[in-house]
């Protein structure tokens, strides 16, 4: 996929409010997109909500940054998310360029699900969906942005 074409895909996942679904450090992410933009050092960078079970260090998801250089198999899913999380900012010092975003002050869409978000059988790269990397396997520490055990680039400031 072309990095143009990438970025329209997001914003537009944005825009919906729709869920985006990606390998990144060799796992699968589900992250509800907030903004995409590029960060103090000058790199294309998503920052979302990672849903639940889709990170070995922090089951419970959360907030995490993606630079999109390291995004791959990008999939907007057709699964609404309600809106801003707790602690989403329309700006964040750490993004110094904003190409889309969410409005945080617009009323929740509607997300009744449950949504599949995970189908049997799917796969990307080859490898089921459903199954993750090697937890052995280390992770590549050589990007100038700090990573999490997971590969995510430090999560975004909260709001004040």
């Amino acid at each position: 996929m072309e990095a143009t074409e990438l970025r329209e895909q997001l914003c537009a996942a944005i825009r919906r409010r729709s869920l985006v679904m990606f390998e990144y450090g060799d796992l699968i992410r589900v992250v509800e997109p907030h903004r995409f933009g590029i960060n103090s050092a000058g790199h294309e960078m998503l920052s979302g909500w990672l849903r639940a079970g889709y990170s070995r260090s922090d089951p419970a998801g959360g907030w995490r940054n993606y630079l999109l250089g390291d995004v791959s198999a990008l999939q907007v899913l057709d699964a609404p998310f309600a809106g801003a999380r707790p602690g989403y900012t329309a700006h964040d010092p750490r993004m110094r360029e904003v190409h889309c975003q969410l409005d945080p002050t617009e009323a929740d869409a509607p997300a009744d699900g449950p949504f599949i978000v995970r189908e049997a059988g799917a796969s990307i790269s080859g490898r089921s969906l459903g199954q993750a990397a090697d937890p052995a396997t280390p992770i590549d520490q050589s990007n100038e942005s700090p990573r999490t055990q997971d590969g995510e680039v430090d999560p975004p400031a909260a709001a004040p």
